[in-house]
C-alpha cells in the first residue's frame, strides 16, 4: 500500500492540523468574548459567524478523512472517487478568507479616512477577495459533477485563480497596513506609542506572511502533483489560518491597552506619557510629562485605539 501514501498521508495530516487550529481558534474566540463585551455588533457577528463556519468546515473535513481512510480502507478505488465533503471544504475556505480580507479592507479605509489611496486599495482588496471566493465556489461546483481525482486537471485554472488571488490579496493587505503604520510611527512623538506601532508592524507582516505562504504552497503542490492529495494538507489548514489571523489581530488590542495606558498619576485620572525625544538635560525625576485625560475613551474605540488622533 506504499503507493497510496501520497493519497492518504496528506488527508490524515491535514485533518490533524485542522483540529489543532480549531482548538487555537476556540481559545481566541473565548478571549475575545471576555475581553471585548462592548465590541461593535457587526464585528461580534463576524467573529462568531466565522467561528461557526470553521466548526462546520472541521466536521466536513473529518467526514472527508473518515470516508477515505476508514470506509475506504482496503479499497483503492475509494481514493480516486472523492466524497461530497471534498467539494465543500474549498467553498468554506473561500467564504472565510474573503470575509477576513474584506475586514482588513475596511480596516485600511478606517485608518486613512476618505483618502483616495485608501479608498482605491480597499476596493482592490474587496475585488480580489470576491474574485478568489467566487472562483473557489464555481470551480468546486464544476468539480462536483464528477468528483474523480482524474478530473482535477480540468479545473486547474480555477484553482490557480482562487489560491493565487488569495495570496495576492494577502500581500496587498500586508504591504498597505505596514506602510500606513510606518507613516504613523514617523509622526508620533510618544515613546510608548512608537514601540507599540513597531510591534503592530511586525505582527502585520507575520500574520500576512503566514496566510500568503500557505496559499502559495497549496497552489504549488496542486500544480506540481495533481495526481496526489499533497495539496489537501494546506487546503485543510488555510481557512483556519485566516480565522486565527483575524482573532489574533482583534485580541492584540488587549496588549495594546497594557502597552499604552500606564498607571494613573493624578487625582483627575490623567495618564503620564514620556516624550519620545529627551532633552540633553534630561533627568529621570524631572522628565517632561503630558497629562491626557481622554486617552481611555480613545482606547475603547476600535477605530482609534491604536493610532490616537486618527480621523475616521
Amino acid at each position: 500500500m506504499s503507493q497510496y501514501v501520497l493519497l492518504t498521508g496528506p488527508i490524515l495530516a491535514g485533518t490533524q492540523f485542522n483540529w489543532a487550529l480549531l482548538g487555537t481558534l476556540t481559545v481566541q474566540v473565548y478571549i475575545f468574548h471576555l475581553s471585548f463585551p462592548r465590541e461593535r455588533a457587526w464585528i461580534k457577528a463576524l467573529v462568531y459567524t466565522i467561528f461557526l463556519l470553521d466548526v462546520a468546515q472541521t466536521a466536513i473535513a473529518s467526514h472527508f478523512a473518515y470516508a477515505l481512510l476508514v470506509d475506504g480502507w482496503g479499497n483503492p478505488a475509494a481514493l480516486t472517487g472523492l466524497p461530497w465533503s471534498s467539494v465543500a471544504i474549498p467553498i468554506f475556505t473561500g467564504l472565510i478568507s474573503s470575509a477576513v480580507q474584506i475586514f482588513f479592507a475596511w480596516r485600511i479605509y478606517a485608518l486613512k479616512g476618505q483618502h483616495p489611496f485608501a479608498l482605491g486599495i480597499s476596493l482592490l482588496i474587496v475585488l480580489l477577495a470576491l474574485m478568489q471566493c467566487f472562483s473557489a465556489i464555481i470551480t468546486d461546483a464544476l468539480f462536483a459533477s464528477a468528483t474523480q481525482l482524474s478530473e482535477i486537471r480540468k479545473h486547474m485554472v480555477g484553482v490557480k485563480i482562487w489560491l493565487i488571488g488569495s495570496a495576492t490579496c494577502d500581500v496587498v493587505i500586508t504591504l498597505t497596513m505596514s506602510a500606513i503604520l510606518s507613516q504613523y510611527r514617523q509622526q508620533t512623538p510618544w515613546k510608548k506609542t512608537d514601540g507599540l506601532i513597531t510591534k503592530l508592524i511586525f505582527n502585520t507582516v507575520e500574520t500576512g506572511a503566514v496566510t500568503s505562504i500557505v496559499a502559495i504552497v497549496d497552489v504549488a503542490l496542486f500544480i506540481l502533483y495533481p495526481d496526489t492529495y499533497l495539496h489537501e494538507a494546506p487546503t485543510f489548514m488555510l481557512g483556519k489560518m485566516y480565522s486565527n489571523v483575524l482573532l489574533a489581530t482583534l485580541n492584540a488590542r488587549t496588549r495594546t491597552r497594557e502597552g499604552v495606558i500606564p498607571t494613573a498619576t493624578s487625582a483627575a485620572d490623567g495618564h503620564e506619557l514620556q516624550l519620545r525625544r529627551q532633552t540633553p538635560n534630561f533627568k529621570p525625576e524631572a522628565s517632561r510629562q503630558v497629562h491626557i485625560t481622554t486617552i481611555t475613551e480613545i482606547i475603547s474605540d476600535y477605530d482609534k485605539e491604536i493610532l490616537p488622533g486618527t480621523a475616521l
